[in-house]
C-alpha cells in the first residue's frame, strides 16, 4: 500500500509541476541573396565576406540544433520513464482494488453468516439463557468487528479511487509533455534540413561569385 501511494505522489507531482521541453531557440533567416547581390554589386570582396558570415551563422545554428537534439534525447527518455511510472501505478492500483473488493465480498458473506446464526439462536429456546446470552454476545462482538473491517475496506477503496484520479491527472500531464517532445523532434529535423539546404545554396553562390571576380 505504501508503494502505491509513493508512486501516486510521483504521478501527482507530474501533474502539478509545469513540465515542458526546453525551447529550441533557433531561427533560420531567409538568405535574400538577390538583395544582397544588388547591395554589393560593385564590391565583390564584401559580397564574398557577407556570404561567408552567413554561412558561419548557419553553421552556428547547426551546432545549436545538435545541442537541442541531445536535450531531446534526454527529454524522450524522461517522457518514457514518466509513462512507465504511471502505468505501473495504475497496475498496482488495479491489483489493490481487486484485493479490497474480494476482501469486502468475503466480509459481507461472513456478516450474513453471523446474521443467520443470530436469527437461528433466537429460535433455540431449548438452550438455557446463559448459553444463549454467551453465544449471542460472541456473535454480536464478531459482527461489530466485521462492521469495523468493512468500514476500513471502504476507506481503502476510496483511497484507491483518489489515487487513480491523481494518476489520471498525471497521465494527462505526461501526454502533454510527450506531445511537446514529438513536436520538438519534428521541428529540429525541419530546421536542420533548412540549415543544410541554405548552406549548400551559399556554397554554390560563393563558387559562382568567386568565378566572376
Amino acid at each position: 500500500m505504501r508503494k502505491i501511494f509513493m508512486i501516486a505522489f510521483a504521478a501527482m507531482s507530474m501533474a502539478v509541476m509545469a513540465q515542458h521541453v526546453t525551447p529550441i531557440g533557433v531561427e533560420i533567416k531567409d538568405l535574400k541573396l538577390d538583395s544582397l547581390r544588388d547591395a554589393y554589386l560593385s564590391q565583390p570582396a564584401m559580397y564574398m565576406a557577407s556570404l561567408k558570415t552567413m554561412e558561419q551563422g548557419l553553421e552556428q545554428n547547426l551546432a545549436q540544433l545538435k545541442k537541442s537534439r541531445a536535450e531531446l534525447k534526454t527529454e524522450q527518455a524522461h517522457a518514457k520513464e514518466m509513462s512507465a511510472t504511471i502505468q505501473e501505478a495504475f497496475k498496482l492500483a488495479g491489483s489493490l482494488r481487486k484485493t479490497y473488493e474480494q476482501e469486502e465480498h468475503d466480509l459481507i458473506a461472513m456478516q450474513k453468516t453471523i446474521e443467520k446464526q443470530l436469527l437461528a439462536m433466537g429460535k433455540k429456546v431449548e438452550l438455557n439463557q446463559e448459553t444463549r446470552d454467551s453465544y449471542n454476545e460472541l456473535l454480536t462482538s464478531q459482527q461489530k468487528e466485521l462492521n469495523y473491517s468493512l468500514r476500513e475496506v471502504a476507506d481503502r477503496k476510496r483511497a484507491i479511487t483518489d489515487v487513480e484520479e491523481k494518476l489520471r491527472s498525471g497521465q494527462n500531464a505526461v501526454q502533454i509533455y510527450n506531445q511537446e517532445v514529438i513536436q520538438k523532434a519534428a521541428d529540429i529535423t525541419t530546421l536542420e534540413t533548412q540549415c543544410k539546404t541554405q548552406i549548400a545554396t551559399l556554397k554554390k553562390e560563393q563558387k559562382l561569385a568567386k568565378s566572376i571576380q
